[in-house]
C-alpha cells in the first residue's frame, strides 16, 4: 500500500491552537483578512517515520477507506498497533520511491505527516519488489487478505489519477489531540507553493473518503473531480489548479 491510503485526512473543525504567524495566501491562493498562525512545514527524515506511522495509525484509525481494508480489529489499541506496522511499510516504500515526506513538530514532536508524490512513479511490478522485505508485517497488519485488497487498492487509485501533471497529496494525517491547530492549511498551503515555484506542474490532486473533508478542501480552493468506489468505499476525487495559469 504505497500509494493506497489516498488524503484522507482527519482534519481539524475547530480552533485549538496556533503555532507561526503568516500572512501568506491560504491554499485557495487568498490573502487572509487578518493575520492568521499557521504551524511551519519541514521535511520529515527517515529517522522520523517511525513516529510519523504513529500518527497516521491514529489519524486514520476509523478511516472509510482503511476500514475496507482492514475491518478487523475493532479494538481501538490493537488496531491502532496493527496500524502502525501498515503505515511502516508505506513509509518504507515511499523512501525506496524517493519521495517526499512533510511533517509539522511542536516543540520536538511530529504531530501531522503528509505523504507526497511528484510526477514520477514506481511500477507496480516495481512497487511489488519494493515491499517484499516489509512482506511480513503487512500480513502481521492487515492479513493476506488485505495485502490483496492493499493490491487492487493501488491498482485503482492509479487508474484514477487526471492526465494534467501533478503533485499528489497521498496521505495526510495529524495527531488527534493536535487537530484544530491548523496543520492541515499548513500543509496544503506548502503543496500550493511548491507547484507555484515549477513550471511543469498544473496542480495539486487528492482523494478523500471522508465526506466532511470535501467541504473542507473546497474552501481551500480544489474542486471535485469524480468519484469511483475502490474496494465498494466512495471516495471524492479532488484538484486544486494552479492560480496563474
Amino acid at each position: 500500500m504505497a500509494r493506497g491510503g489516498g488524503a484522507r485526512a482527519q482534519l481539524e473543525t475547530e480552533v485549538k491552537g496556533v503555532a507561526q504567524k503568516s500572512t501568506e495566501p491560504d491554499a485557495a491562493g487568498k490573502n487572509p483578512v487578518n493575520q492568521k498562525m499557521y504551524p511551519r512545514v519541514a521535511l520529515v527524515f527517515p529517522e522520523h517515520y517511525a513516529d510519523a506511522a504513529g500518527v497516521l495509525s491514529r489519524a486514520f484509525v476509523n478511516d472509510p477507506l482503511i476500514n475496507a481494508l482492514s475491518p478487523e480489529p475493532r479494538e481501538p489499541v490493537e488496531r491502532g498497533r496493527r496500524l502502525t506496522g501498515l503505515f511502516e511499510v508505506v513509509l518504507r516504500l515511499q523512501r525506496a520511491d524517493g519521495q517526499p515526506v512533510f511533517g509539522i513538530f511542536e516543540d520536538g514532536r511530529l504531530i501531522a505527516a503528509a505523504v507526497v508524490e511528484g510526477t514520477t512513479h514506481a511500477s507496480m511490478g516495481g512497487t511489488l519488489v519494493a515491499a517484499l522485505p516489509g512482506l511480513a508485517t503487512m500480513v502481521r497488519a492487515i492479513g493476506w487478505g488485505g495485502v490483496g485488497r492493499a493490491i487492487e487498492l493501488l491498482r485503482t487509485l492509479a487508474r484514477n489519477h487526471p492526465p494534467r501533471p501533478h503533485l499528489y497529496l497521498n496521505i495526510l494525517g495529524v495527531e488527534p489531540s493536535f487537530q484544530g491547530h491548523h496543520c492541515g492549511i499548513a500543509i496544503l498551503n506548502h503543496l500550493r507553493e511548491l507547484v507555484e515555484m515549477r513550471s511543469d506542474l498544473d496542480g495539486v490532486y487528492l482523494e478523500t473518503a471522508t465526506e466532511a473533508n470535501v467541504a473542507y478542501y473546497t474552501r481551500h480552493g480544489y474542486e471535485v473531480i469524480g468519484e469511483f468506489y475502490p474496494l465498494g468505499c466512495r471516495m471524492w476525487r479532488m484538484f486544486q489548479a494552479r492560480r496563474d495559469r
